[in-house]
């Protein structure tokens, strides 16, 4: 999993939950999904009146989300598989 704001990766959802990340939190009018990572939802999330997470006032509709991640699965590595291939003819001397 990866932090929408801050790019921290962590290893599990079961991780996540125990550290404080965050799923989702409301930016103004518009819901974003996260996860959020617990240092970030410290400096820039709070709960509002609603009992929802929301971006804090100061920082609303001003912050730069990243492409945050909820996938544990790292991707595969990309393999690159070489082929020699060498012509037949006749032999040459130097």
């Amino acid at each position: 999993m990866k932090c929408e704001t801050g790019g921290i990766k962590i290893g599990s959802t079961e991780q996540a939950i125990e550290e404080g990340w965050i799923p989702s939190v409301w930016d103004g009018d518009q819901e974003k999904d996260g996860p959020f990572c617990a240092s970030c939802s410290d400096t820039l999330i709070e709960v509002d009146e609603n009992g929802e997470f929301a971006v804090k006032e100061e920082y609303r509709e001003k912050i730069t989300y990243q492409e945050g991640d909820f996938s544990e699965v790292e991707p595969q590595e990309h393999i690159m598989i070489g082929i020699m291939v060498s012509e037949r003819g006749e032999e040459k001397s130097h």
